[in-house]
């Protein structure tokens, strides 16, 4: 791997942790109600560049500071990869996702601060950060597989069936659901509508309006993906010879979804315990991004393939006497 590249993998992997780090500080303004914590000032805090002595506005003056630093790690990056995207098109998709998710966060959350917005548009924010964070980690991803070898690209001449790689993008698409699910009941108010888990205060079949309502929907989108995961599971089992990577990332990602789902018992029975909301929200992310991990590896790589086709082989060369 060449000085550029090695430098691009460095830069991607900070991006992608300083994204989790940013992704779990906005989930603890979320969690500690410090939302407010510099009034309706932005960039400004409460009207200085420093925060007051208040729990509330250190929370969230230190969000929006690792979110200032993370936007100078994806700048990097971004300046980094894009040249590189002849050799890695798959980078013609993630950077441009990974820069446009963080500006797009950004301004939602500077907008949020100055005008009163509605849970739905603050439960997107957490879907955009999700995008930003696996299109960083994607690109470290792709740098690390290419630094040591080519197995990546040997992989995919393992075909996987159609129907795998779709049902792998609905894994995405469902995710996404009940990742929006999850950050709507935290900007409702309704983490504790239901008082028991796995039932809503003891009923089996609970109501499907208000507060309550919106916990079950949450519930019900989680068992969805769940049971999606068990059929992605079973299916990479059976391709395992050919495609032992799918069958490790399929059952780090069912394993991801199980904790998820006891976790989200402990935030319910300790009574939204930070560290218990902050690991929900963790545990979602990681699991978003195994998801997207999955598909990527089974995507083909069309612009590539073409470059491919495009040069001669050695075979049909002409050779001199």
């Amino acid at each position: 791997m060449d000085r550029r590249a090695n430098l691009t993998k460095w830069f991607a992997t900070a991006t992608a942790i300083g994204m989790f780090i940013v992704l779990l500080m906005g989930a603890r303004v979320t969690a500690t109600g410090s939302a407010d914590g510099c009034g309706n000032d932005w960039p400004l805090c409460n009207g200085s560049w420093l925060p007051a002595d208040t729990y509330e506005s250190l929370t969230e003056y230190s969000h929006r500071f690792v979110t200032g630093i993370e936007g100078m790690l994806v700048l990097g990056t971004t300046l980094l990869a894009w040249p590189m995207r002849r050799k890695h098109p798959s980078f013609i998709l993630l950077v441009p996702a990974m820069a446009g998710t963080l500006v797009l966060q950004s301004l939602m959350g500077a907008a949020a601060v100055k005008w009163p917005t509605s849970a739905k548009v603050m439960a997107t924010h957490f879907g955009i950060s999700l995008v930003c964070l696996a299109s960083a980690a994607l690109l470290a991803r792709v740098l690390y597989l290419d630094e040591h070898t080519d197995d990546d690209r040997l992989r995919r001449h393992h075909a996987v069936p159609n129907n795998y790689r779709l049902f792998a993008a609905a894994t995405i698409v469902v995710s996404v659901i009940v990742a929006y699910a999850g950050a709507y009941v935290r900007h409702t108010g309704a983490e504790l509508a239901c008082t028991s888990w796995p039932t809503c205060n003891g009923e089996v079949i609970p109501s499907f309006t208000g507060l309550e309502g919106i916990q079950t929907w949450h519930r019900l989108s989680a068992l969805v993906i769940s049971v999606m995961l068990v059929i992605l599971l079973a299916w990479s089992f059976k391709l395992r010879m050919e495609r032992q990577d799918l069958f490790v990332l399929s059952v780090l990602a069912m394993t991801l979804v199980l904790v998820q789902s006891a976790i989200g018992g402990i935030v319910v029975y300790s009574g939204l315990q930070l560290l218990a909301t902050l690991a929900h929200a963790g545990v979602m992310a990681m699991l978003f991004v195994v998801l997207c991990e999955v598909t990527r590896s089974v995507w083909p790589e069309r612009v590539h393939q073409v470059e491919t086709r495009s040069q001669p082989s050695i075979a049909a060369q002409p050779t001199g006497d």
